[in-house]
C-alpha cells in the first residue's frame, strides 16, 4: 500500500503547502495607495503591512525594493507586455 500526505483540508493545511523562502516572503508584492491613508505594502505572504509595520517585520523599506521589483520587471519583460 502506498503511503500518502495527508489532503489539505482547512486554510491553514493549505498555507503548510506552500513555504516560501524567506527572501521571497520579504519581496514587496504590491501596494495599495489608498487616496486618503498611508499606503499598504503587501509582502511575498500577502500580509498586508504599513510601512513602519514592513520594517519593523523585514527589515526593508518596501518602497525601495518595490522600486527595484518594478525596475527588474521592465528590464526582463521582452516582448511581452
Amino acid at each position: 500500500m502506498i503511503s500518502r500526505m495527508p489532503t489539505p483540508v482547512t486554510l491553514d493545511d493549505w498555507l503548510t503547502c506552500l513555504n516560501q523562502p524567506e527572501y521571497l516572503q520579504m519581496i514587496p508584492s504590491g501596494c495599495i495607495r489608498p487616496i486618503v491613508g498611508p499606503i499598504i505594502w503587501i509582502d511575498g505572504n500577502g500580509t498586508k503591512l504599513t510601512h513602519d509595520e514592513y520594517v519593523e517585520k523585514w527589515g526593508i523599506d518596501p518602497q525601495v525594493a518595490w522600486d527595484a521589483v518594478k525596475e527588474y520587471r521592465k528590464m526582463n519583460r521582452g516582448d511581452n507586455k
